[in-house]
């Protein structure tokens, strides 16, 4: 499956910040490998395949922002310099979740939330920590990047920035078939 990508950029809420941020989402589908067979079913000795029957999801997630300061005016003219505390965010719903979010609290399938300071730029990839059915179903994925405010340095202060929603559609079968098809699977 291709990677499912978000590029936005927003000020923060005091108007000295411009937060420009990438997110991307990598589904990833995983699975073991297991004795490939011949056309009676008997295994081929030394012959591995894929094990299409017991893929699952195994999704990635990509950050990479920039942080432009106002120099004389808000929401003026820019330049990146400073260190800036950033908080990176993304939660994983399935369809029945994201329908109850809005009536309830509801605890996430996932849920990935760090705060870091590099620098006035960042580009990073980190593992979800969560294995997903194929083929189940609708999942949004919400995401932010944010500049936290009053992080002690000495740039102005202003929190917010980029956030946006990704709907993913589990279905494997496609991916599966392309596997298939480049690992020899059943020929």
């Amino acid at each position: 499956m291709s990677d499912l990508q978000q590029s936005v950029t927003e000020w923060t809420s005091d108007g000295w910040h411009k937060v420009c941020g990438t997110f991307t989402f990598h589904p990833h589908l995983s699975y073991q490998m297991r004795d490939k067979k011949d056309k009676h079913g008997i295994p081929i000795w030394g012959v591995k395949v894929p094990d299409l029957e017991n893929s699952w999801w195994d999704p990635q997630l990509e950050f990479a922002y920039d942080i432009w300061t106002s120099i004389l005016v808000s929401k003026g003219a820019v330049n990146q310099r400073g260190e800036h505390t950033v908080g990176l965010f993304v939660a994983v719903y399935t369809q029945e979740q994201w329908d109850q979010k809005v009536a309830m609290s509801v605890t996430p399938v996932a849920k990935f939330n760090t705060t870091q300071s590099p620098s006035h730029s960042y580009h990073g990839t980190f593992p979800m920590g969560v294995k997903l059915e194929c083929d189940s179903g609708k999942y949004y994925v919400e995401w932010s990047i944010s500049r936290i405010s009053n992080d002690g340095t000495r740039d102005r202060q202003g929190d917010g920035g980029p956030h946006g929603l990704i709907v993913w559609d589990s279905d494997a079968a496609r991916e599966k078939r392309e596997v298939a098809i480049n690992q020899n699977v059943y020929g």
